[in-house]
């Protein structure tokens, strides 16, 4: 798995320009880990990797951007996946082939990357809502997406739901994961997500005696 920023059928100036991303976001992450996020200014962070403040505003829309990007990374794979193939069979087991797909083809160096976020953004409020707007967005867009390809109304919640189900599914298994701070690699955190998509149907079958 090569980083895009190692790419070389990229342009010279694109790679140059995910290095500065790739950087400044190892560097937030190692600083934010060690002081805190609330500590650690916009300031320290561009002065410590040696670039402008425009340089990384160009690379982040904010601090808790940065901060996140492992997040992202997931997000956007996931995203990319979504769009570059065509639907077919089951949607919900569609959405977890997509998924699966994007963390497969993420870089070695990820999975340490996300679970220092995830215990990152338990210390920091911000980061946390941060997170969980982002994830919305990245709902939208999927759903937005379903509701083209099937031929729905943009107001049709079916897209939503199930585009809802596939981040939920994510977040069971990537917290037990991380919990066990990697316990058996990328692995086992797929295993872990294939569970938890099996476990949909099940878990909707449930019925409560009186």
């Amino acid at each position: 798995m090569t980083s895009p920023a190692d790419d070389r059928s990229l342009p010279l100036r694109d790679r140059k320009r995910l290095r500065t991303r790739r950087t400044l976001a190892e560097t937030a992450l190692r600083l934010f880990t060690a002081h805190g996020f609330d500590a650690v200014t916009l300031d320290r962070l561009v002065d410590e990797v040696e670039v402008s403040k425009s340089t990384f505003f160009r690379a982040f829309p904010a601090k808790e951007a940065v901060a996140v990007e492992a997040e992202t990374e997931l997000w956007r794979a996931y995203l990319d996946q979504l769009r570059g193939r065509d639907l077919s069979g089951n949607v919900l087991d569609a959405l977890h082939t997509r998924l699966t797909g994007a963390v497969e083809a993420l870089d070695p160096g990820w999975d340490e990357r996300y679970r220092a976020t995830r215990r990152l953004v338990l210390t920091a409020p911000a980061l946390l809502a941060y997170v969980d707007h982002h994830r919305t967005g990245v709902e939208d867009e999927a759903a937005a997406h379903l509701a083209d390809r099937l031929g729905l109304d943009a107001d049709d919640l079916r897209p939503r739901v199930l585009a809802r189900i596939t981040t939920t599914c994510w977040s069971v298994a990537a917290r037990a994961w991380v919990r066990d701070d990697g316990r058996g690699g990328r692995a086992a955190l797929l295993n872990a997500l294939a569970d938890a998509h099996r476990s949909v149907p099940a878990s909707l079958a449930l019925t409560a005696g009186r």
